[in-house]
């Protein structure tokens, strides 16, 4: 099959947005449902709690493909808190040994990681005080300075209120278990019956109420239907904007959107209706935040609708734009995709935005040549965003980012932080292309190894990629993640043409 016919074959699967799991389960909200039991005491979903005890790694720990030590240990810690309340048989006593053995010998790699996961230095202080309750093995002198960090990060939060009101805070309930009656936060419910669309935070709320099932039977449906499509739990559901949003960022560049209007009509039509003045979140249910607002925006401005990003203003902080309230590190990608859509501004603003994001990234950058980002495990993220975004504004600056690229490719023409991987990989040559493209045309020989490592046993359409997308563990979007493989495939067949297309 030749590549265009394959990438209009594909993209039509991505445009239809019918994939029922769209976003990889993580053992981290896993362990939140397994955790879950009747009334009699019985495990209220034993299959899940079998399906999760299947997937420990050889070293002892739970959580994804890659060793990022802030997934692996939050996400091990549950799971062994789990073991230590509901495990019963000989094996499960096993296997929490093995886990708290990994944890001892890999709480000292912490602070080699750039970036934390979510509400990482309130979550693990809670674990932990659960562990010293139960009287577990652990490694507490070790990882003591991060309940000074939570004490800290309580102070930033209003107070009570944020249990009083919807707060970003709310997506990780399970890190208040000391501090807030869950059932007191039933009137936050969302819509949908989850707790700021987090499946952990919803099963951690439901775990504190006797007689969940029928005392709150939407939260119920709400889990039950996401167990029915997945093996576990993700860690975002809904995420209907994100999804729809971000597949059509990565397509737009790939320009592999040409022709398809009965298909991206519906999607068009989607976001508009969930349109809000302030801006939309993740989730047409859940708070609005300046990242998907901005990538919303995009994604309608470029299909002709006069849209206006006076909403991202309200995110606008002294040296960079903020992605949610109460945020204590700004984040590089969404600084750069509000850079993207600053024509939506007020004129008046725009100026203004564009130096001040233009100054907080360039000052971001590490060694001269790459970026770190909270939302992602992998430098190949926001520095393949930097090249495209940053490259119409200040292209003499971007030369050593193009370098770098090059000069950290595999010999099998993959990129990977840890080993390669076709996300990376895509993320990587997509942004080699449009520098290649706008800017000085690149060496051919490592695009075309990159284009045929992507095409490889068609991985746009494995099952299951490394987790590399940063919430309260790591995670693998499919359905963006695709995209962003499809996308680089698409822009080196419209670079180079369709010869190299095969290659298999």
């Amino acid at each position: 099959m030749r590549l265009s016919a394959y990438l209009d074959f594909a993209v039509g699967e991505i445009l239809r947005m019918d994939d029922p799991r769209p976003i990889q389960s993580t053992d981290y909200d896993t362990c939140w449902a397994a955790r879950l039991t009747n009334p009699d005491g019985t495990l209220a979903y034993p299959d899940v709690f079998r399906r999760l005890m299947s997937r420990q790694r050889p070293d002892g720990s739970w959580g994804g493909q890659l060793p990022y030590a802030h997934d692996r240990i939050v996400t091990t810690l549950a799971v062994v808190l789990l073991l230590a309340r509901l495990g019963n048989r000989q094996q499960d006593h096993a296997q929490r040994s093995d886990g708290e053995r990994y944890l001892w010998q890999h709480a000292g790699e912490l602070d080699r990681e750039p970036n934390r996961t979510v509400g990482f230095e309130m979550i693990l202080p809670t674990l932990l005080s659960e562990g010293r309750q139960l009287g577990l093995d652990l490694p507490y002198a070790q990882l003591r300075h991060y309940e000074k960090e939570r004490a800290r990060k309580l102070g930033l939060l209003p107070g009570r209120q944020i249990f009083e009101t919807h707060t970003s805070a709310l997506f990780s309930l399970e890190a208040f278990a000391g501090e807030v009656d869950a059932r007191g936060v039933a009137d936050l419910l969302l819509d949908d019956g989850s707790m700021a669309t987090s499946p952990s935070a919803t099963a951690f709320f439901l775990g504190r109420a006797p007689g969940w099932r029928s005392r709150y039977p939407r939260s119920t449906a709400y889990l039950d239907d996401l167990i029915g499509r997945y093996d576990g739990l993700p860690t975002i559901a809904p995420s209907d904007i994100f999804l729809r949003a971000w597949a059509l960022y990565y397509l737009h560049h790939g320009n592999l959107l040409d022709n398809r209007a009965a298909l991206l009509r519906p999607i068009h039509e989607y976001l508009l209706e969930r349109w809000k003045p302030e801006g939309v979140g993740w989730a047409s249910v859940g708070l609005p935040e300046s990242d998907d607002t901005a990538m919303v925006l995009l994604a309608l401005r470029r299909a002709g609708y006069a849209v206006d990003g006076s909403s991202l203003l309200a995110y606008e902080r002294d040296d960079h734009f903020a992605v949610l309230r109460h945020e204590r590190d700004p984040s590089i990608s969404a600084n750069l995709h509000i850079l993207e859509a600053v024509g939506t501004l007020p004129k008046k603003d725009r100026a203004r935005a564009r130096d001040k994001i233009l100054r907080y990234v360039l000052g971001a950058r590490r060694h001269g040549s790459h970026w770190s980002d909270k939302w992602h495990a992998s430098p190949y993220y926001p520095t393949g965003r930097a090249l495209m975004t940053l490259s119409p504004h200040v292209p003499e600056e971007m030369g050593a980012t193009a370098h770098w690229f090059l000069a950290t490719q595999r010999d099998d023409g993959g990129w990977g932080q840890h080993t390669p991987t076709a996300e990376e990989t895509a993320l990587a040559l997509l942004a080699l292309l449009e520098y290649h493209r706008a800017v000085r045309p690149l060496p051919r020989e490592p695009l075309r190894r990159a284009a045929r490592y992507l095409l490889a046993t068609e991985r746009p359409f494995q099952e299951s990629y490394p987790e590399l997308w940063i919430s309260k563990a790591l995670y693998a979007p499919t359905v963006v993640v695709r995209s962003t493989i499809l996308a680089a495939l698409g822009l080196y067949a419209d670079t180079f043409g369709d010869e190299d297309g095969a290659g298999r």
